[in-house]
């Protein structure tokens, strides 16, 4: 356990690794590090990136397999927060994927959403309170001048009634 000096610092919480099945691509799971709730639920800390139907702060029930992997297996409570996947365009004005994955992820902090990427991939995490029509609308900007491209993972009904016509 971590600590500092005489005192002990106990860590918020507990992580988990969790796997998420995939299917019709090159990998058959997909993991990330999650929060224990509890044995058999987890929350995520961050939108995963291939995933589908997880957001930020998702809550899912999980299950231990023979081998002790624990696999999501259903959504239990969502937080509200829409997950995008963003893919920095080959030959963006961005610049190289390090750099101009940085850039996006400015640009989406200056909105109010956090991700995380690299190599020219990045997870959109955008908060229920965002201004929705602006993240849509800089979306649909970056996607028609060449900047990216872009995925809806896990959106809400308010993201989808955020669209202009």
């Amino acid at each position: 356990m971590p600590s500092t000096g005489d005192a002990v610092v106990k860590p918020a919480a507990e992580w988990v690794q969790v796997w998420f099945p995939m299917s019709g691509g090159p990998a058959s799971a997909l993991g990330m590090g999650a929060e224990a709730l509890s044995p058999d639920r987890i929350r995520l800390p961050f939108a995963p990136w291939a995933a589908l139907n997880a957001a930020k702060g998702d809550i899912f029930r999980v299950q231990r397999d023979e081998d002790g992997q624990l696999w999501v297996r259903e959504k239990l409570k969502a937080s509200g927060y829409c997950a995008i996947r963003v893919m920095l365009a080959s030959d963006s004005p961005l610049g190289p994927p390090d750099v101009g994955t940085e850039t996006i992820l400015e640009i989406f902090n200056a909105l109010g959403a956090t991700g995380t990427g690299m190599f020219g991939l990045t997870a959109i995490d955008v908060p229920p309170d965002a201004d929705l029509r602006l993240v849509r609308h800089l979306l649909d900007t970056g996607k028609r001048d060449g900047w990216w491209d872009y995925d809806e993972l896990c959106v809400t009904e308010a993201w989808q009634t955020s669209a202009t016509p």
